[in-house]
Parts: C-alpha cells; sequence; structure tokens
C-alpha cells in the first residue's frame, strides 16, 4: 500500500513553512493542487494564462525527501520535496535577486510577450520575495527538519514502503542529498563563485579540482546523463557569477547556451570533465575582459546602469548617483572616453535593442517606440534613421 502524507499534521508543517518562510507554499497530489498557504497566489503561469500545474516545473522525479532548487524560464525559483510518489510540496515563487530592467526586457523579448504587458510583470516581481543562497540552505535544513526520518531505521522502514525506487537507491539518495546540503562541497560553491565574479583563474579550477575529488550527486541513473545535468547545474553557477562579475546579461547567457549544448553533444566522461573546467576558466576570461576593457571603472558602471533600465525613464542624476560621482563630472568623462554625450549613448542603445522587436514581433512601431521612452513615433523614427541608416518600417520589411 502506498505510503501517503497527507494529514492534519503535514498540513500544519506546511502553514509553518509559510510562516517561517514567508513564501506561497503548496501541497500537490498526483501533479493536481490540494492546499495552498496563502490560499491565493500570483504566478507568471496565471498571469500568462497558462497551465498552473506541476508539470511546468523541470525537476528529478522520485527524488524523495529531497530539496530541488529550481528555477524556470522566467526568473521565478522554487524550492520542491518529494514526501512519496504521490505528494510533493513546492515553496515559492521567489527570487534570486531583484528583476531589473534589462532582465525584464530580455525576458519580454525571448518569450515573445507583448510589451504592453511589460508594467504587469514589473508589478508581479516587484512583490516577489527575495531569498538568497543563505537563506535556501536554512529553509532546507527548516524542511529537513520537518519531515525526514530521525534515524536511520525509520528512512530504512521508510524506503521499504514506497514502491518506486530500489531499497539501497533510496537510502543512499537520501543520505547523500542530505549531506549535499551540510557538508564542504555547498560551501566551496559559495568560494568558486566569488573566484568568479573577481576574475581569478588559477584559485578558481583549484578549488574545482577539490570538488571534483568528492563524489558527485547521482542525478540520472545512467552516469553520463548524470555527469552532463551535473555540468549543467554548474554552468548556470558560472553563468551567474560572471554577471555579478561585470559581464552582460546577453554575453553571459549566450555563452552559457554555447556550453550546454557542447554538454549534450558530448558523450565522452573524460571529455565532459575537460569542458567543466574549461567552463570556468571562459567565464573567468570573460569577466577579466570586462575588467581590462578600454574605458574606466566609472563609465563602464555607467554604461551598465544604462542596460539595466534601458526601457525606463534615465536622467544624468540618476546615473551618476548610482556610479557615486558629480553629474558634470560624469558627462565630460563619458563625452572623453566614449566619443559621444552620455545621452546619444542611451539613444543608441535603445534603438539598437528596439530592432529585436522589429525584426521578431509583430508590435507596432509605435508601441516599440512608448517601450524604449521616446517621446513620439515621429521621433524614434528620426533617431532610428540616424543610427541606423533606415526606417523602422524598411528594417523590419527587410528582416522578416
Amino acid at each position: 500500500m502506498e505510503h501517503s502524507y497527507i494529514n492534519r499534521s503535514t498540513l500544519e508543517k506546511i502553514e509553518i513553512i509559510h510562516h517561517f518562510t514567508k513564501l506561497p507554499v503548496g501541497l500537490y497530489s498526483n501533479n493536481s493542487l490540494v492546499q495552498h498557504f496563502p490560499e491565493k497566489s500570483a504566478s507568471i503561469a496565471s498571469l500568462l494564462h497558462k497551465s498552473t500545474d506541476l508539470l511546468n516545473l523541470n525537476y528529478s522525479p522520485n527524488q524523495f525527501l529531497t530539496c530541488q532548487y529550481l528555477s524556470n524560464d522566467y526568473y521565478e525559483c522554487f524550492i520542491l520535496f518529494e514526501l512519496d510518489a504521490s505528494n510533493t510540496i513546492v515553496i515559492g515563487p521567489f527570487l534570486e535577486e531583484a528583476m531589473y530592467d534589462s532582465k525584464l526586457s530580455t525576458l519580454i523579448k525571448k518569450h515573445f510577450l507583448p510589451i504592453k504587458l511589460k508594467n504587469k510583470l514589473d508589478d508581479y516581481f516587484s512583490k516577489l520575495h527575495l531569498v538568497d543562497t543563505t537563506s535556501c540552505f536554512y529553509i532546507n535544513k527548516l524542511i529537513l527538519s520537518l519531515f525526514t526520518p530521525s534515524d536511520e531505521t525509520s528512512c530504512e522502514t521508510l524506503a521499504s514502503q514506497s514502491a518506486s525506487p530500489p531499497e539501497n537507491y533510496f537510502v543512499t539518495t537520501y543520505k547523500n542529498r542530505l549531506n549535499m546540503f551540510q557538508h564542504p562541497p555547498y560551501f566551496l560553491e559559495q568560494v568558486i563563485i566569488r573566484l568568479i565574479k573577481s576574475g581569478t583563474k588559477a584559485n578558481a579550477v583549484q578549488i574545482l579540482s577539490e570538488i571534483n575529488s568528492l563524489n558527485r550527486a547521482k542525478l540520472s541513473d545512467n552516469p553520463l546523463r548524470s555527469l552532463k545535468n551535473s555540468l549543467i547545474c554548474s554552468c548556470t553557477i558560472f553563468t551567474r557569477a560572471a554577471i555579478k562579475g561585470g559581464v552582460t546579461d546577453d554575453d553571459a547567457f549566450n555563452l552559457s547556451d554555447a556550453f550546454i549544448c557542447e554538454i549534450e553533444n558530448t558523450d565522452s566522461l573524460a571529455e565532459l570533465d575537460k569542458l567543466e573546467y574549461r567552463m570556468v576558466e571562459t567565464f573567468i576570461e570573460k569577466v577579466n575582459h570586462v575588467s581590462t576593457s578600454k574605458f574606466s571603472l566609472v563609465i563602464r558602471n555607467a554604461m551598465t546602469y544604462i542596460m539595466n533600465h534601458l526601457t525606463e525613464k534615465l536622467t544624468l542624476l540618476d546615473i551618476a548617483n548610482s556610479v557615486y560621482v558629480h553629474p558634470n563630472y560624469l558627462s565630460a568623462l563619458f563625452k572623453k572616453e566614449v566619443g559621444i554625450t552620455l545621452f546619444q549613448y542611451i539613444i543608441k542603445r535603445r534603438i539598437e535593442e528596439s530592432t529585436y522587436f522589429l525584426k521578431y514581433s509583430n508590435e507596432s512601431i509605435a508601441d516599440i517606440a512608448t517601450f524604449y521612452q521616446f517621446c513620439n513615433q515621429s521621433y524614434y523614427i528620426k533617431m532610428f534613421n540616424k543610427y541606423m541608416n533606415t526606417s523602422p518600417h524598411a528594417y523590419r520589411q527587410s528582416n522578416t
């Protein structure tokens, strides 16, 4: 008979998690929501009128009594915890970092969402809680303390009651997953993130070697698939570390996509091991390239701020405050180093990015102009002609 966790005690524990974390918590049975704290919770799926069932989360099934940290293509993050073959707890959505403007624009472009949805999305993300890695660590500890057996014997008894995985596999997975959140690899991961952010190659390779001297988590019954899954996880971590080190979102994610494709196309365990080191080195080189570019740190930081707020109203004072210099100094320095004025640069970047919507969407030129903060369609067309040597309409015709 299949073990079932749905009882009064389980619901009380789920409510404890909700009140402790201040995050939405749902209990799913056979992929259908049976209980949620709070009663109503927004999500990207509901906002876009898409299915909200559990299958939309790309998780590893049959990882019982194991916390899985997940994120989707919309930057929403979740912690998933399978109680048994039928019942699953999902905590979230939450964010690991604030949703800044360029990420929101990238999301709209990537998923071909209507430009007019931007304000609703902005409002939605502003209401999500931010949860850092330390908080995730303690949320995991709380869940495990509430739901996992207190000793080896009860763990083995529970394993024998579950019909899905073999007993030894269940017990081994339970031990390994539990240890993963308590033993050095978790903290070594934080070290390698800091080293990538700072562009320190030698020490990063050394730390990666130390991590790889330990047993990897088992992410699939197939050793090759398990290693590929592990490397994809590593690539995600390296990508976000590089972004925090100053690499632009587009550059970091494009590099990540290329590496993930290479991982999927490599069927040699030895070559995959080498690939992980190459990933670390390449992401660090990207960080170092940013730090040694021809522009001063003040100008690079100003450019980053502009790119992160390209579809918002930008003022000289706001940009100067973001890089901690006087507006007059920033204006003069920007013209000296870049060769054009600050606002010429902003307009140029807005025009360049707006070409994406002309190529890949049916949004009206008027809506695109408004999205990128142009005062009217006529001015947008004038600036587009100036920087692209053609009209928006002609550009769309020739690129679709």
